[in-house]
């Protein structure tokens, strides 16, 4: 059974009181749980303790999910290739949460197939790769439990060549082999499936706005600096505003760092002595690219890697590159020489694609903070473990009243929260308060069955095509109708009515406060290059006047939107 954070109110279909950025807000009260970092990590924490009734503070230095979690490869996924590593119960994990989240969110995360084509003399042989699925589909047995009909998962099955090449067009028949060995001729291909999130920045802040449903504060552009330590206890720390430039004190009982790449920053600023873990940061970038397969993903082995190319908005997300990162997070960026090495994998997968730079209509990168013990000093970061850590300052010798929660990835956010907060309410003495997260449903998540819920909305709204609408019931849910009925005075140079509201809303009830909130995260169509200059020019105008942000911010907001579009040739 599914609960919600609160009963729904049609008359405040807009919950404006919840996604209203309050900076006062967050030295207003003394909270039970102050949380640094509003990504997957930090959002789960948040919407999971406020569950449990205790007070809560979220801030993020940038935008909700708007660093690593977007950095991601939107999947929700076990992990297949850590079964390689003998990692068996972050798999099991991993499955156990896709299932949850197809229950949470079902209009943002759906199924995925993916094709896996087997090769002759190749390595890993087809019958290591059909017992490596079934021993996938039998960790996660309970898939399809409780789900709605259109998150159902059947179970691996084996294809034709012919029926392989139907999913896959420019898949070869056979690989060029530098040897003199036998060719490798396409024999097969197996099918599974997987999840994937429409929008992880959306994701993202459904998390954030049930956490608010729920009593918690949350603050976009809130940086935190100097912690307040008194007698060996982080009591708060203060944050700067990098909007106004305001400083304020936000005092809680317990602090959580979910900085995630940042984490290790943040562990040293408030510890005197070094901390027993650090982060290894692993750079992945993803691009997005032309249609390249026919609604299935491709999942392919490469030597020691492999290559994902999924189905993505009507074009093809090719993820990725995974190489370790020794500067500051802050500098991560995407090089020629990045593209260049993901456009070579993806070639070598399908060479008939013929992919250069001139294809690439987006690219973006994520930081992915792996977790290795202090002593170790590995030269690469592919075969290192994705799994978490819980780090008890005080336990290990630090301030006492902190916790750290590193590692991790989307899939296993919210299992890492459960435990977070379990360790959290411990400290603090009350009473045990059961986990309820993966038990509610999100605030905007439909309730019901999904199928029903998107045919209602058609109804609801004729003159929009079927494609067009089915999306928006996807990326917004039950919130579809609030979002239609926002105020886009203004924006009807856009021409476009749907379009206006979408960006009417993100002002009005979803915190976006910059032009990259709007463009690359509460919009997707940024991502797909789907959004002109002209068009660009447009918001760019209405936010200045509806925010009443100065030239000068309003310059800077532009090129800092424009350098994430850019595509390096």
């Amino acid at each position: 059974m599914l609960y919600t954070a609160r009963k729904f109110d049609p008359s405040k279909a807009g919950f404006k009181y919840i996604m209203q950025r309050n900076f006062d807000a967050l030295g207003s009260d003394t909270f039970d749980l102050a949380i640094i970092g509003g990504g997957a990590t930090g959002a789960a924490i948040a919407f999971d303790a406020s569950l449990r009734g205790l007070r809560v503070a979220v801030i993020d230095k940038g935008d909700f999910g708007g660093a690593t979690s977007a950095g991601s490869t939107k999947l929700m996924h076990g992990g297949l290739r850590y079964l390689a590593n003998g990692e068996m119960r972050l798999v099991r994990e991993g499955l156990r949460e896709r299932r949850h989240w197809a229950r949470m969110a079902k209009h943002l995360v759906h199924p995925l197939p993916f094709v896996m084509p087997s090769y002759s003399h190749q390595k890993p042989s087809r019958l290591t790769l059909g017992l490596g699925l079934s021993l996938y589909d039998w960790l996660g047995f309970d898939r399809n439990r409780a789900v709605d009909a259109m998150q159902k998962m059947p179970g691996y099955r084996t294809m034709t060549v012919a029926q392989t090449l139907g999913l896959i067009p420019d898949l070869p028949r056979q690989l060029d082999s530098d040897t003199t060995q036998a060719q490798a001729k396409l024999t097969a291909g197996l099918l599974y499936h997987d999840g994937q999130m429409l929008s992880p920045e959306r994701l993202c802040l459904a998390l954030i706005r049930s956490a608010g449903a729920a009593g918690a504060v949350a603050v976009n552009y809130g940086e935190a600096s100097a912690f307040l330590i008194e007698d060996n206890r982080c009591v708060g720390f203060e944050v700067k505003d990098r909007l106004s430039r305001k400083r304020l004190q936000l005092r809680a009982a317990i602090t959580i760092n979910a900085g995630g790449p940042w984490a290790d920053h943040i562990m040293s600023a408030a510890d005197k002595i070094p901390a027993r873990k650090k982060l290894v940061r692993s750079k992945g970038i993803h691009i997005v690219t032309r249609n390249l397969t026919r609604g299935a993903a491709l999942a392919m082995p490469l030597d020691d890697e492999h290559v994902f190319i999924t189905p993505y908005m009507g074009m093809s997300l090719l993820a990725t590159t995974d190489t370790k990162f020794n500067d500051a997070p802050d500098a991560a960026r995407v090089t020629k020489q990045d593209i260049d090495a993901l456009l070579a994998k993806a070639n070598c997968a399908l060479p008939d694609a013929k992919l250069t730079r001139k294809d690439v209509v987006y690219a973006y990168v994520g930081l992915r903070p792996l977790v290795t013990d202090l002593d170790d000093r590995p030269d690469a970061t592919y075969g290192l473990s994705r799994g978490s850590e819980i780090y008890d300052h005080a336990k290990e010798g630090g301030v006492h009243g902190m916790i750290s929660a590193l590692g991790g990835k989307w899939t296993t956010a919210r299992r890492l929260a459960e435990q977070v907060v379990d360790l959290a309410i411990e400290k603090l003495d009350s009473k045990p308060m059961r986990c309820r997260s993966h038990l509610t449903a999100l605030e905007c998540t439909p309730r019901g069955d999904l199928g029903h819920f998107m045919d209602a909305i058609r109804a609801a709204y004729p003159k929009h095509d079927t494609a067009s609408i089915d999306l928006m019931s996807r990326l917004y849910g039950r919130f579809l109708p609030a979002m239609m009925a926002a105020d886009t005075n203004g924006l009807a140079a856009l021409k476009d009515d749907l379009l206006a509201a979408r960006i009417a809303f993100a002002v009005s009830d979803e915190m976006a406060m910059t032009l990259e909130d709007i463009v690359l995260r509460r919009l997707i169509e940024g991502q797909i290059g789907a959004l002109n200059s002209s068009q660009i020019d447009i918001i760019e105008n209405w936010l200045q006047s509806r925010l009443g942000h100065s030239e000068a911010e309003m310059k800077r907001q532009r090129k800092a939107l424009n350098d994430k579009l850019k595509v390096p040739r």
